[in-house]
């Protein structure tokens, strides 16, 4: 195959935002993605509500690639803009979402991919890298035709296992400090609710409701959590199933146990809540959504510390007000911390490695502790570390430097101002 400047692996919110905005500053760009389409969790496991703004973001602020998605999204009746939830039915945790209609999304990342002149290989995996001196050199994917190998002179890797930073010999870690993960989530899509009746259903009896279906062993979280989507049917995260995506054999039998959690979940609903009497299950995601992976150790780790304070980088280039949002594996509950200045930054070091000086990370794959890594898995966040990715990917072929030297200075300048 043809060389290209950059070749982008995963074609998540991350590598979809990578290769539009690479293929737009003018570089020879492929997209690599194993689903028959763009948007992975955003479109395939149907998480439909766009988190990770900062607390001072409106519609007329957004900027960028955010900002046309958002703006395609509502000519297309995909979306009535930006709103807010409160995070486990808290009103101290409220966020800024943008609901959105999943397949609407698709094919609007389609339009825009394939405008920006990216090309385009679904339904191929990438399953090895090669290294000279310190570069990757080729890439070896496989697909219905065979293996084959591919060069570019960029990389960026925003598949949500890190794998081609694993391939390059990268160090990873995954989990808390005893390798725990968070649960993964089967989302899904409930039609026939009388919005208004449920409306009404004030949070006290939310909670006694989800007390009462936990007793029966037909929720698995401690609150009801069913939000409308802009076509009036309402989508459900309430499924909680543990999940190795390491070990494929446990990670096969979690996705079925999480189909059959939504069967009781959708159940009990239908039997118990107001709104829902009649009620029925329409769709359930193609994939459970994971929230924990490798998390690839790059120049500089994110620290917790580093959300909680707010610290600022020179080289920053995305920002959010996404609080540490971690759901119990072992319990009903989530531990959810608001950053103490209202918004914290990732910087483009934590995107970067030493052992490929070519690669770049993005989205929830970037260097991260573990509760920093819960802020930063947001779908806007990591559509603007994708954004950022490419930047310095066209910023280091134009100046003529590995992309892994590049002074990121540059990049905040050109994404936060």
């Amino acid at each position: 195959m043809k060389q290209y400047d950059v070749i982008v692996v995963g074609g998540g919110t991350a590598g979809f935002a990578a290769a539009v905005t690479a293929a737009k500053a003018g570089k020879n760009t492929l997209l690599i993605e194993e689903n028959a389409y763009l948007g992975g969790t955003a479109t395939g496991a149907q998480i439909s509500q766009f988190m990770g703004f900062a607390n001072d973001e409106t519609e007329e602020s957004l900027r960028g690639l955010v900002k046309e998605l958002l703006s395609r999204l509502k000519a297309a009746k995909g979306s009535q803009g930006m709103s807010h939830i409160y995070l486990s039915g808290d009103k101290n945790l409220d966020v800024s979402v943008i609901p959105y209609q999943p397949d609407i999304l698709k094919d609007i990342m389609d339009d825009m991919v394939s405008e920006a002149g990216v090309d385009i290989l679904l339904h191929t995996r990438v399953i090895g890298a090669q290294m000279t001196d310190g570069k990757i050199s080729s890439l070896t994917i496989h697909n219905v035709e065979g293996v084959q190998s591919i060069t570019g002179r960029i990389v960026i890797d925003a598949t949500f296992h890190g794998s081609v930073a694993v391939a390059c010999g990268c160090q990873w870690k995954m989990g808390d400090e005893d390798g725990v993960l968070q649960p993964g989530t089967l989302i899904y899509q409930i039609a026939g609710v009388d919005a208004e009746r449920y409306a009404k259903v004030t949070q006290s009896e939310k909670t006694a409701l989800a007390k009462k279906g936990l007793e029966q062993g037909c929720l698995y979280v401690n609150n009801l959590l069913a939000r409308p989507l802009p076509n009036g049917v309402f989508q459900s995260n309430m499924s909680r199933v543990k999940i190795n995506p390491l070990d494929t054999l446990a990670w096969s039998k979690a996705e079925m146990e999480a189909r059959r959690q939504v069967r009781k979940i959708s159940r009990f609903f239908i039997e118990n809540v107001p709104g829902f009497e009649h009620a029925y299950l329409v769709t359930t995601g193609d994939f459970t959504g994971l929230r924990d992976s490798r998390r690839i150790m790059g120049q500089y780790v994110l620290s917790n510390e580093d959300v909680l304070e707010g610290h600022e980088f020179p080289d920053a280039v995305a920002k959010s007000s996404y609080p540490i949002d971690i759901h119990d594996a072992n319990g009903v509950g989530s531990h959810v911390v608001k950053p103490k200045t209202g918004v914290f930054y990732v910087p483009y070091r934590a995107m970067i490695v030493k052992e490929a000086s070519n690669l770049v990370l993005a989205g929830r794959c970037i260097s991260a502790e573990h509760e920093a890594h819960a802020c930063i898995r947001v779908m806007i966040t990591c559509m603007r570390l994708g954004e950022a990715a490419a930047m310095a990917a066209a910023e280091s072929l134009n100046r003529g430097c590995e992309v892994n030297t590049l002074d990121g200075s540059i990049l905040k300048e050109q994404l936060l101002g």
